[in-house]
Parts: structure tokens; sequence; C-alpha cells
């Protein structure tokens, strides 16, 4: 019974600890105030939403705790500065 116990609570702490913190509470493509910035990136990208996606995540896991607006900012500043050079 103590094993189950142990066992039921680490994968409730898995699962917290895995859930988003911060400023974040829709997806990026949900949320009509960053329309602009998900157009913006979407024509950087060719229409490549898989792609808007993953660059999304690795800036979320990279910079935990900042705001949906910030992490599209920063994946278009970082797109735009690699293009030109």
């Amino acid at each position: 019974m103590a094993l189950l116990l142990v066992s039921l609570s680490l994968a409730l702490i898995k699962v917290w600890s895995s859930q988003p913190r911060g400023n974040v509470s829709k997806p990026y493509f949900s949320d009509p105030k960053n329309r602009k910035l998900q157009k913006r990136l979407l024509i950087l990208l060719n229409g490549d939403a898989t792609t808007a996606e993953r660059l999304l995540k690795q800036q979320r896991q990279k910079h935990q705790g900042q705001s949906d607006t910030w992490y599209l900012e920063k994946v278009i500043y970082d797109l735009e500065r690699d293009r030109r050079y």
C-alpha cells in the first residue's frame, strides 16, 4: 500500500512539474491578442506552422516563465537576425 502511494505521488509530481507556468494562458495560435505576431511568424516561415510551434517550444523550454508575446517576439527576432547574415 505504501509503495502504491509513493508511486502515485511521484506520478502527480511529474505531471504538475510539466505544466507551464508564468503568464502563459492560451496556446500561441489561438490567442487573438497576438494575431499580428502570429501572422508575421508564419510569413517568415512560409506558412510552416509545425516549425513555428517547434521554435516556440524551444524558446519556452530555454526561457521559462515568459509570456506568449515574449516567445513570439523572440522567435521572430531570431529569424530576422539570422536572415541578415
